[in-house]
């Protein structure tokens, strides 16, 4: 056995006393020693070296060749209290590693109870995990980790109400509190006096989690990409520093010659909405919204003059130049290069070349969506060509020299996209910019085990109801049934609570178009009476889009003070039913929203994560529904594990 096992230096020890007392019992111990000196090859050298030590602590110098018995029998006494001289070592060794209380204890037991799971597969602790409502996101040793966790929490008991008092008190959770007037710091920053009247207004007493990690990085000049649940206040958080910047050299007399901001949004609704936000933020006439074509050069029309309070610069006033251009991304590219049918573009050659000389913050909203993102690098060779939104960040990138501050901002945020903001940006991997997440403590410390930099996306608020209503038979996924099963689903919800407000989405496999559908749910007797959110926004590029836009929206500057309609406050709030696409719904905010009903299958998870950002936004509750056939239905079952969320399929009736 002594040549064969692996052993320990203990065991070698033991098996060393065992060779000799084998030896000693068929031979003398001066010829047992002597066979032990020149040992054989099935020995192995950690038994010979600790013979050799037994054999000094024994005799203590070399044995004569001829012993009698009594010799021999004092040899096999000395050794035998030598074995029990290292198993009393043993016993206490044992004795010293024990846990001497119970906190010790639990975690002795959770680090069995984690090797233990480790040995099985990672779908199966998940699995394990759902079955227990446990959160599902990490790599195989954080699950393993969360079920020990709670096994031994079952074991000795969950804590006491005090000690999860304590725990609240060490990792507190974001609440918005009440707030009776201007907020003079926020994350850090000291507020101008318009920014904290307007913070006041709107009850911002306290930063989310995503604003106190952003605003004082950006602050301090950081180029950084904001990853964070819809509805989490990205826009704020990267509007904010901006706009203090700017009132810091409103006074200066370079004020115009210090740099331009340009905020770049896939559709011109986002656009006016992240316009009307900054404009009660920045200072008068610094905001331009960019709706279509336009000489970026050119000063403010009139109308874009507005003050937070909703009057306008007096006469006497000096006129400032704009600082923030806010557009999507193709009426900002075709005001620099034109679009190939115009005879010229409408800023010149030497504008254009200044202006992107002097950007000074570029601000990708929704990045995921204005570039060009593939999933696999097989993919990125079939592009065709750059997006508007690519084209304009290069160039400033470009001439800029590197000085201008990149800003990105959207909730799903992976490899794939940090790829292809360096090619266009022209970075190493390594350059890319910093990801700042947000998020409570629980959720950082479960995803310890998994590098924050190449988590994928962020998951939907846990306030907001997945639903998942189907239909069977021939047909069932045609363009017709599907709207004839959301027409259903609508006049439910209406008849329950009139004052109820749903946002109708169309997806692109539903093939279904707005005005079409918006005719169609008239023709059903839908109430309240459909409208397309294009045309409540009036988006025609007319200069009153912004406050068109905070009238439907219910927000006055950011402040949420009413629902689709001004009303007097004894009236009870009226509901509304808005139809849009798939692809106007990313980033849009519609005051207290309800519900979202979805026509078909989204495009993605991704797609999915955006339209059901729509509701339970800013910790309020909201409901999904989700209209597919049948085989549709088990898609989306197949992205809980993805978007860490539960489908419940239901009937009309069971709404």
């Amino acid at each position: 056995t002594a040549g064969h096992i692996t052993m320990s230096t203990t065991m070698a020890k033991i098996a060393a006393a065992a060779v000799i007392l084998c030896c000693s019992c068929c031979m003398s111990a001066t010829n047992a020693f002597h066979h032990i000196a020149v040992p054989s090859r099935m020995i192995r050298p950690k038994v010979v070296r600790e013979v050799s030590k037994i054999r000094e602590d024994v005799g203590g110098h070399p044995i004569a060749e001829e012993t009698d018995g009594s010799e021999a029998a004092a040899v096999l006494q000395r050794t035998a209290a030598h074995l029990e001289k290292l198993k009393a070592q043993q016993q206490l060794f044992e004795q010293q590693s024990l846990p001497k209380d119970e906190n010790s204890q639990m975690e002795v037991e959770k680090q069995l109870l984690t090797k233990k799971f480790l040995l099985r597969s990672a779908n199966d602790l998940k699995t394990e995990l759902k079955n227990l409502k446990l959160p599902r996101n990490g790599r195989k040793p954080a699950l393993a980790e969360r079920l020990a966790e709670y096994e031994v929490q079952n074991i000795y008991g969950k804590m006491t109400e005090e000690e999860e008092m304590m725990e609240n008190v060490e990792e507190p959770e974001w609440t918005e509190a009440p707030v009776l007037g201007p907020v003079s710091k926020f994350a850090g920053l000291r507020l101008s006096a318009t920014a904290g009247e307007a913070l006041g207004k709107a009850n911002f007493g306290n930063p989310s989690p995503i604003q106190a990690a952003a605003v004082p990085a950006l602050y301090r000049g950081e180029s950084a990409i904001l990853h964070a649940e819809t509805g989490s206040g990205k826009t704020l958080a990267y509007l904010l520093p901006i706009t203090e910047r700017l009132w810091q050299e409103y006074t200066a007399d370079d004020y115009d010659d210090r740099g331009y901001c340009v905020i770049v949004t896939p559709t011109r609704e986002l656009a006016a909405q992240v316009a009307g936000i900054a404009l009660v933020l920045a200072p008068p006439g610094a905001v331009r919204l960019i709706s279509r074509p336009a000489n970026l050069m050119k000063r403010n029309p009139r109308e874009r003059g507005e003050l937070p309070n909703g009057g306008f610069n007096s006469e006497n006033e000096p006129r400032k130049d704009p600082r923030i251009l806010v557009g999507s991304a193709k009426a900002i590219m075709q005001s620099l290069y034109g679009d190939g049918v115009m005879p010229a573009p409408p800023t010149s050659k030497p504008e254009a070349k200044h202006f992107l000389r002097n950007v000074r913050w570029m601000v990708l909203d929704e990045v995921d969506r204005v570039l060009h993102i593939k999933k696999t690098r097989m993919q990125e060779r079939y592009r065709l060509h750059e997006r508007p939104a690519a084209v304009v960040a290069a160039a400033v990138a470009r001439l800029s020299l590197g000085k201008a501050q990149i800003i990105a901002a959207s909730a799903t945020v992976g490899r794939p996209l940090k790829r292809e903001l360096c090619r266009v940006l022209g970075l190493e991997t390594e350059q890319c910019p910093q990801v700042i997440r947000g998020g409570k403590a629980d959720e950082q410390e479960m995803s310890t085990e998994e590098d924050p930099q190449h988590r994928r996306a962020v998951t939907i608020p846990s306030t907001v109801q997945n639903y998942v209503t189907t239909m069977d038979g021939e047909g069932s996924s045609s363009s017709g049934m599907l709207l004839t099963k959301a027409c259903e689903v609508i006049k439910t919800l209406s008849q329950k609570k009139p004052s109820t407000k749903i946002l109708l989405v169309l997806t692109r496999a539903s093939g279904l178009k707005t005005q079409n559908t918006v005719g169609a749910l008239k023709f059903f007797g839908c109430k309240p009476e459909p409208q397309s959110l294009l045309d409540a926004l009036e988006a025609d590029g007319t200069d009153r889009m912004i406050e068109k836009h905070r009238r439907v929206s219910g927000a006055t500057g950011i402040g949420e003070t009413g629902y689709f309609t001004h009303k007097q406050d004894d009236e009870p709030s009226a509901g509304y039913l808005l139809v849009t696409g798939e692809d106007t719904v990313r980033g849009l905010h519609l005051d207290g929203l309800d519900v979202v009903v979805a026509v078909g299958r989204p495009h993605g998870p991704d797609e999915y994560t955006h339209i059901a950002g729509r509701t339970g936004r800013a910790g309020r509750t909201g409901r999904v529904f989700t209209v597919v056939s049948k085989d549709n239905a088990a898609a989306l079952k197949s992205w809980e594990r993805i978007l860490e969320t539960d489908f419940n399929i239901v009937d009309v009736d069971e709404i």
